[in-house]
Parts: structure tokens; C-alpha cells; sequence
């Protein structure tokens, strides 16, 4: 969904006070009967639920109203002192509502800390032109987000003659805690780890190293057996199946190719209580 549709009409209110959620309670009654945000604060006071508030940059909170069954929305409450001379930005809270979390926690948050320092650098142009401005409304915000919108694109791989000594190496200089095998035609044989690195190297020093063994290499230590997830599927189901597998990490393939791989990592800022940037 487009930010334009996001924004409906006033995309700015102006509050007196900090408490933003007491502000909205208090005087979104001015707003028209069919105002999306009017229905949505009305929607979690009934239910008796405490929006969530959290830091996004200096001088920017986000208010996440959660309003399930409303349509999405998005408006800019301008405290009346956060205004400086021509409209010059000094301290606002973004209220959204209507977004699933991962759509507001991987997408909407960190674009609106970027425009909300573009709003608080410009010398030459007002809140409004800005928010009226393609760059900002031209923003597209996924209402369902899928693997392929935040996995974490392949970068190395290795292959089934790739000797132990080299993984390691790989490992440490490029900050990667899993590496893809991969065979003569771009498929995927299995995936090494960080932890099948170390316990081998573990057991290796416990108990000796015997002569004339073979050097390890990667189709020693490798995982043959391995979960993967397709970039198509939804976020939610594929978190679910790493849960239940108790892997950190899933393999995203394509066509029976490996493109990347969906972290422990992303998952838990998607799904985050608390937004902070």
C-alpha cells in the first residue's frame, strides 16, 4: 500500500501536551464520524488496550494504535511546541494504526525516521511539502510481508571440496554463521554452521590429531537434511517453522537454488512489542 492511501485527511494534528494518547482520546471526537483514526481510537479504548509508544530517532516516537479490523492509516501529531519559526520541525509522534507489526517494525518505522530527519534538516521546506512531497507518498508499505522481503542475500558459498581450514576462515573475516554447499549444478547439498564448525574443531583438539587422516572438508561437516522456506512464502508461516525446528536461520531457495537466507535476527525485529531505532 502506497503512503498516500495511508494518509487520510488531515495527515497532521496538532496537540498541546506530551501525551499523545490522551490528546487522541480527547479530541478526535472533532474529526468526521467516518474518520478512520476517530474509529480506531474509539476501537482500543472500548477493548481498554495501551497503544504502544516507542522511540524511533531524536525528537520522533511512533504510537501504534494496533487497530485490528480498521483499514490502515497514518497521521503526524504535532505537539503545538514542536513547530519552529516557518514550520520548522522540532519534535513530533507518528500515530499509525491498522498495520500488521512486521509491516510497521521492518518498513513503515525506518522510513518515517529518515523523512522525519529530512523534515527536521530542511531549511526550505514546510512539514506539509514534505509530507506532499513523491519521494514520501510514492513509498510503497507491504500489507503482507513475505520472505523474499527481508532475507538476507547469499553472499558466499562454498562447495563439498571446500577444506575446513578455508570454511573458518570464510567465516571469521566475513561475519557469516552459516555457509551454503553447493553442488556442480548451483544446488544446494547442504548448509554448514558456525556450531558444526566449532564442535568439530572442539572435538578434534580433545581427542588428538591422528596421522594420516584426511584434512576435513565441507561434505564432512555439512547438513544434508535441511529446512528450506521459499522466498514466497509468508513471513509469519516461516517464522513459525523455524520456531518449531529450533533453527536460527532458514535457507530461502528459488527454483531449487539457494538465494539467501531468513535470520533469527529479522524475525524478532518484525514481531517486536517495542518499535526502537
Amino acid at each position: 500500500m502506497r503512503l498516500s492511501q495511508l494518509l487520510p485527511r488531515p495527515p497532521i494534528l496538532t496537540s498541546s501536551g506530551n501525551d499523545v494518547w490522551e490528546f487522541l482520546c480527547t479530541h478526535v471526537s472533532g474529526l468526521d464520524p467516518d474518520h478512520r483514526l476517530r474509529q480506531s481510537v474509539r476501537q482500543v479504548t472500548r477493548s481498554g488496550g495501551a497503544p504502544r509508544l516507542g522511540t524511533m530517532a531524536c525528537r520522533v516516537d511512533l504510537l501504534d494504535l494496533c487497530g485490528d479490523g480498521v483499514p490502515p492509516g497514518l497521521i503526524l501529531c504535532l505537539d503545538e511546541r514542536g513547530m519552529g519559526d516557518g514550520g520548522r520541525f522540532t519534535g513530533a509522534t507518528w500515530v499509525t494504526w491498522g498495520l500488521p507489526r512486521p509491516s510497521v517494525n521492518l518498513f513503515l518505522v525506518p522510513l518515517l525516521a529518515r523523512v522525519s530527519a529530512d523534515m527536521h534538516d530542511s531549511d526550505t521546506h514546510t512539514i506539509e511539502e514534505v509530507l506532499s512531497s513523491n519521494t514520501f507518498v510514492d513509498n510503497n508499505i507491504p500489507m503482507t510481508v513475505t520472505v523474499e522481503d527481508v532475507l538476507t542475500p547469499l553472499s558466499y558459498r562454498i562447495y563439498p571440496d571446500s577444506p575446513l581450514a578455508e570454511i573458518q576462515q570464510l567465516m571469521m573475516r566475513r561475519g557469516v554463521a552459516a555457509l551454503p554447499v553447493i553442488g556442480a549444478n548451483h544446488e544446494l547439498l547442504g548448509i554448514i554452521t558456525s556450531a558444526d564448525v566449532l564442535a568439530h574443531t572442539l572435538s578434534g583438539r580433545e581427542s588428538g590429531s591422528p596421522t594420516g587422516r584426511r584434512a576435513p572438508v565441507a561434505r564432512d561437516l555439512m547438513t544434508r537434511s535441511v529446512l528450506c522456506v521459499s522466498e514466497d512464502e509468508s513471513l509469519l508461516v516461516a517464522s513459525r517453522s523455524m520456531i518449531s525446528r529450533g533453527v536460527s536461520m532458514l535457507p530461502v531457495v528459488r527454483d531449487g537454488e539457494i538465494i539467501g537466507f531468513l535470520t533469527r535476527g529479522t524475525v524478532m525485529r518484525a514481531f517486536a512489542e517495542a518499535i526502537v531505532i
